[in-house]
């Protein structure tokens, strides 16, 4: 299997734009030390430093709720910041008309913008319903949980809730849930 990659403008999305104003010198300092210069941001970026910055910033901006929390809140982050990116407009201005199914049924594609491993899987439950299947490992399975959930609100899904219900060392499977409509 080729070298996972994690590109320009997924890292833009998070910690350019998603925490702009949050990223404070200490922070800038200890992304530095795994890899990550935010002034000058490289193409692309190997996985171990994709997840080592993500684990750095969790852990220095959400150290008042579990690592698992602060993962996720740092995806919904990412999501947020991404959708200011040229890619990111680009992106969701498609899924904005897909909505909450069909958008979950994007995934891998969705990933796959800003990464060139993610593989994907869905299995419907319900008419709002689905897990999802994914190659995410180790405790960034729980940044794309939140990213999953900031996801499904841009597709108008009302109550998104999206909890792991299974993995293993390599994979993770997601239960998406919401309600469509109006609140």
């Amino acid at each position: 299997m080729p070298e996972k990659l994690v590109f320009e403008h997924t890292f833009e999305g998070l910690f350019v734009r998603g925490l702009a104003g949050r990223v404070t010198p200490v922070l800038q300092d200890r992304l530095r030390e795994v890899g990550l210069d935010l002034k000058k941001l490289r193409p692309a970026y190997d996985f171990d430093v994709w997840c080592s910055a993500v684990r750095v910033a969790a852990l220095g901006l959400h150290p008042d709720v579990t690592p698992e929390e602060g993962y996720a809140l740092l995806g919904e982050r990412m999501v947020d910041g991404y959708r200011e990116t040229a890619m990111g407009r680009a992106l969701f201005s498609v899924i904005q008309l897909l909505g909450p199914r069909r958008g979950v049924g994007r995934a891998q594609q969705m990933f796959r913008s800003g990464n060139n491993y993610t593989e994907a899987r869905i299995e419907d439950v319900s008419s709002t319903e689905v897990d999802l299947w994914m190659n995410e490992a180790g405790p960034i399975r729980y940044f794309t949980q939140g990213a999953l959930r900031a996801g499904l609100r841009a597709t108008g899904a009302v109550q998104p809730l999206v909890t792991v219900r299974d993995f293993t060392p390599a994979d993770v499977t997601y239960r998406c849930t919401w309600r469509n409509g109006v609140s």
